[in-house]
């Protein structure tokens, strides 16, 4: 199943991405980039700004994807690494697509989700970037 999170489940979502983050994208951030995701995903001002859907199997928060800027842009899309390879990723990003319609998509991709992006019609529209310690490549997704 998939739906749109409120805010009291806000906390699952910090923990599933610092998770994942931290068991796929150890390449993709040193010390300070890792204390600015942290601060990011645990200040609940910037969580209110998302609009974030989650995954769940049988009652279980299992991904997330959260969008900001009526959807324009995905700040964060992690599934929890045994659920990796199943569809399920792609099912929330049509599910967030669905009831967020825009005409591009833009995400800082870790360079760990780059084929994963490329696989949903992401496109890189530049090099890999570090910035505050945090290792990305920019992509865009034109919506038909």
């Amino acid at each position: 199943m998939i739906r749109q999170l409120n805010e009291n489940e806000y906390g699952q979502v910090s923990k599933i991405a610092l998770e994942v983050y931290t068991q796929c994208g150890t390449n993709d951030f040193d010390i300070e980039g890792l204390e600015l995701f942290k601060d990011f995903i645990y200040d609940s001002d910037s969580m209110r700004h998302l609009t974030i859907y989650g995954a769940f199997d049988h009652g279980i928060l299992i991904g997330i994807l959260a969008t900001k800027d009526r959807g324009e842009h995905i700040s964060l899309f992690f599934i929890r690494k045994e659920y990796h390879r199943k569809g399920i990723g792609k099912k929330l990003f049509e599910f967030a697509y669905i009831h967020k319609p825009v005409k591009e998509i833009t995400v800082n991709s870790s360079s760990y989700a780059v084929r994963f992006y490329q696989s949903l019609g992401f496109k890189k529209v530049g090099e890999q970037q570090q910035t505050d310690g945090l290792t990305y490549t920019p992509m865009t997704y034109v919506c038909n």
